[in-house]
């Protein structure tokens, strides 16, 4: 195989071929003090002659050292072939430019000569240093990209002699069987390579530094791992492009955003003028008078003294602007603002803009072009970092797997990490670790540096949420056990019954208002989004819950089996979680005394056949929202008759329910939810409910109310039950949600009528099949509720079929005239399509055996002229028939 020397923008890195040189230029495996660009991989020419020749003992040396050179044993043939370099003015970074520069002069030689093993290993030292060159043009052509400058005269100087040394090298004369170069050249050659190979490593770097006050940041060495690197290069690249003058670097707080750009500005002071490279701190509290004068100070200008804004705006602007190509970094911003007002002149060809924030939105709203999101670290990353920051020495057995729980509890936040590590230095003892380890889990760190660092970092996101409707809603995620993954939609009726989403008319407004707080709370990094589903971080949950301590008690999947005692619950109690547990027993004279417990949640954590005490909800008069869903229970205290304040009831699956106090006094009752409690045969005193928004008795016991009882219900938004009077359901104009059957198509046809007078733009799935008396619908206002579409199915039905608004008669099923997709089988009333009327919505017709269809438009003995004739189904994109045997006119034609 040949040898070809790479371009300048394609240094080779192959290992085996020599060995290499200690330069930095590229991001690490295992550590981020690095400088200079990423290499690629070395590009391979093509050798332009081989000369064959006979080696002596040598095949061995080469195969084994040198992989690049090739050997065969048939004819004992190899080649080596280098390549000079063309004018130093030739763009070394295109491929053809490459070729250009390293034109292929061959040099070979005898083994039966005495000078090869020199005139070999001269080779090699030259290939390396062709290595090394390509290594440092790329430093210069990244710099250069970034107007950084300027280039040490050492590096000027090397430069030349290396062109020096190449045309020196091409002028030996070729190899050949007969003529070898002179040993005396040979070796003159070989001491100025040696001799470029030291002088090439330039311990002070390739430019010339600025100020000697300009200081390189202390740096905090992290285990690097892939995404460091992979962010690393992306925030360079984006750095190079001459289309993005404006940088956003987000995450969580203490996730190593400054930790990052610390190390890429450390890594562009060392390539650059330090005027291209500036670096400030922006505090939570922005003020743009101190943004200014810390700017004009790193401009090395002194105090900025002017005093008026406008004036001081333009002066910057000015100084910034003769800077030309520069890069400023604004660490830890936190809101919005307008960089004119400051006076940054940010342009594609000048000023580079990089700021690291908590926020997506900040990012947005300062129009960065990229944004990079930081993420955690892996397991493994995060376990390397904590040994590293613990220090020396080794850990026992049991120690070692007890720390691994803690990284774990972590949850691959570095600072969280870094603080933990630090805090156990020392400690040898397994039950100061088991400790620890248990604090962690109860969110309880008390005055440990967790608290002090870690969770007062992460305070800051939380107090810094403008709008304290969305802070309450943050501080309910935290309710619920860790690392559960929690349907959005479930979190959002959550904050309605807690209150927090009120004053809108509609469910449907209330889910738009609930969306976009949990897209807030994704975008500032406080809730992680997965595929439809939100969780939090384990420490951004801590956070949360030391936030609220002092009103709150959270147990949630801490495997309790029995229930928290009494003198826990403290009177100024407010939110009280233990959803997800085992409980069996509750003793039978316990009445926690909490009058402002406004929240409790069980759902999920009653086991067996648990009683709840009668005097239990005795002294909680202030309670708002009961989560019992799912639990084990057979029936409920009377003491729930006199909780005047609550708003919510959830008794979802509560499978084994088969009673429910008398609710008549609970006037302030918005939900009741008993779905699935299928031994519940009646809930007294519904009727007198007259602020109940949700009821779902779905899949219950309860399979149609007292007639009478929706009467009172005039505010019902979502109904869920087994049947019901399409006279009452008609008279809920407020109903946004309907999910029942009727009784009859009497009742079905007279929600029909009030589904095509209530508007266009409702959802729903309604099923019709005579055989089975089964008349059902859904309706959803919202798709996000249910369907998205408008389908009808009619099975085993002897009715006629009518468009709604057309005429009728007793034995007629309507439908509604927005329908989009229509099936129907075994539709035995329906003799001519035409009687249906327009349906000009419709786009899926379905029709198998209608075995009385017998045409499509018309009379039975007409004849139609079809292009006269009105088109039934203007919308219809795709139709099925089968077993139409009477049918006589053209499917396709009709339509």
């Amino acid at each position: 195989m040949d040898i070809s020397p790479p371009s300048a923008s394609q240094p080779s890195t192959d290992p085996h071929t020599f060995e290499k040189l200690d330069v930095d230029s590229q991001v690490p495996e295992g550590g981020t003090d690095t400088e200079g660009p990423l290499s690629s991989q070395a590009s391979r020419h093509p050798a332009r002659q081989c000369f064959p020749y006979q080696p002596h003992n040598l095949e061995t040396m080469n195969t084994e050292h040198h992989p690049s050179v090739s050997s065969s044993s048939q004819n004992n043939q190899f080649s080596i072939t280098c390549f000079p370099q063309a004018p130093m003015d030739i763009d070394a970074s295109s491929p053809s430019s490459s070729q250009a520069i390293y034109g292929g002069v061959p040099i070979t030689s005898h083994p039966n000569t005495g000078n090869f093993e020199n005139n070999g290993a001269l080779k090699r030292k030259v290939e390396q240093l062709y290595n090394r060159e390509a290594d440092i043009k790329n430093e210069l052509e990244f710099a250069a990209s970034l107007s950084l400058k300027k280039q040490r005269i050492e590096v000027v100087n090397w430069l030349t002699n290396m062109e020096k040394l190449r045309k020196n090298f091409q002028s030996l004369e070729p190899a050949s069987a007969e003529n070898l170069p002179p040993q005396q050249q040979v070796d003159m050659l070989m001491k100025e390579a040696e001799d470029l190979i030291i002088k090439s490593k330039f311990p002070e770097g390739l430019f010339e530094v600025g100020d000697s006050k300009v200081n390189i940041l202390l740096e905090r060495k992290l285990e690097a791992g892939r995404a460091f690197q992979t962010n690393t290069k992306n925030i360079l690249q984006c750095l190079k492009e001459n289309h993005i003058s404006r940088l956003g670097i987000y995450g969580m707080g203490g996730v190593g955003k400054t930790t990052i750009m610390v190390h890429i500005y450390n890594r562009l002071l060392k390539n650059a003028n330090h005027f291209n490279v500036l670096w400030i701190a922006v505090s939570q509290d922005l003020n743009i008078h101190k943004l200014q004068g810390d700017i004009w100070k790193a401009l090395n200008l002194g105090d900025l003294k002017e005093e008026d804004a406008m004036k001081r705006a333009a002066m910057l602007f000015d100084q910034l602007s003769k800077r030309g190509k520069s890069i400023l970094i604004l660490d830890d911003v936190w809101e919005q603002f307008d960089l004119d007002e400051v006076g940054i002149p940010v342009e594609a060809d000048g000023l580079k803009l990089v700021l690291t924030t908590w926020s997506f939105e900040v990012c947005c709203q300062m129009h960065c072009q990229e944004k990079i999101k930081v993420e955690p670290l892996s397991h493994n990353e995060a376990q390397s970092l904590f040994f590293k920051e613990l220090g020396p020495g080794a850990l026992s057995v049991e120690i070692e797997a007890v720390m691994k729980l803690i990284v774990e509890e972590c949850a691959g936040l570095p600072l969280g990490i870094v603080t933990m590590a630090r805090t156990m230095r020392g400690v040898s003892d397994l039950f100061e670790w088991k400790d620890i380890l248990e604090r962690l889990k109860e969110s309880n760190m008390g005055q440990m540096d967790m608290e002090k660092k870690v969770l007062a970092n992460l305070k800051l996101s939380h107090s810094h949420l403008s709008n304290h409707e969305v802070q309450r809603c943050f501080l309910c995620c935290a309710l619920y056990p860790e690392d559960l993954l929690i349907h959005k939609f479930e979190l959002i009726e959550f904050f309605i019954d807690e209150g927090l989403i009120g004053g809108l008319d509609k469910r449907e407004k209330c889910y738009d208002r609930g969306l976009t707080i949990l897209n807030k709370l994704e975008n500032v990094s406080l809730l992680e989004n997965d595929q439809g589903m939100v969780k939090m971080h384990d420490l951004i949950r801590d956070m949360a819950l030391h936030v609220m301590s002092a009103t709150s008690m959270v147990k949630a999947g801490k495997g309790l089996t029995r229930i928290v005692s009494e003198e826990c619950w403290m009177d100024g109690v407010e939110k009280v979680s233990f959803m997800e547990n085992y409980i069996g027993v509750i003793p039978s004279n316990m009445s926690p005394n909490c009058p402002k417990l406004a929240t409790l949640l069980l759902n999920g954590s009653l086991w067996g056949d648990v009683l709840i005490p009668e005097p239990f909800f005795k002294r909680l008069e202030g309670l708002k929202v009961l989560n019992l869903s799912g639990c084990g229970i057979r029936e409920l205290p009377n003491s729930i008759s006199d909780l005047v304040n609550l708003r919510a009831l959830l008794l979802r699956e509560c499978w084994e329910l088969c009673r429910i106090p008398y609710l008549g006094k609970l006037s302030s009752l918005t939900k009741l939810d008993v779905h699935g409690c299928r031994y519940l045969k009646v809930v007294e005193g519904l009727e007198l409910s007259v602020n109940l928004r949700y009821l779902d008795l779905f899949k219950s016991g309860i399979e149609r109310l007292v007639e009478g009882t929706l009467a009172g219900l005039a505010n019902l938004q979502d109904l869920k039950i087994g049947e019901v009077k399409g006279e009452d359901v008609t008279k809920l104009w407020a109903l946004e949600t309907l999910d029942s059957s009727f009784q009859n198509a009497v009742d079905f046809n007279k929600y029909m009528r009030f589904l095509q007078q209530s508007g266009p733009h409702r959802y729903y799935q309604l099923v019709v099949n005579q055989e089975k008396s089964l008349w059902s619908a859904s309706v959803y206002d919202d798709p996000r509720f249910g369907t998205s579409e408008r389908n009808i199915d009619i099975d085993c039905c002897d009715y006629a079929i009518v468009r709604a608004g057309g005429e009728y008669d007793e034995d007629s099923i309507l439908l509604a005239q927005d329908v989009q997709r229509l099936v129907g089988r075994k539709c035995g009333g329906i003799t001519n399509l035409s009687n249906i009327g327009l349906l000009e919505s419709l786009q899926v017709l379905i029709m198998e055996e209608w075995e009385n269809l017998q045409t499509l438009c018309g009379g039975v003995d007409e004849v139609i002229d079809n292009h006269d004739y009105p088109l039934l189904f203007h919308s219809l994109k795709d139709a099925y028939c089968r077993e139409m045997s009477k049918t006589e006119v053209s499917l396709w034609e009709s339509f």
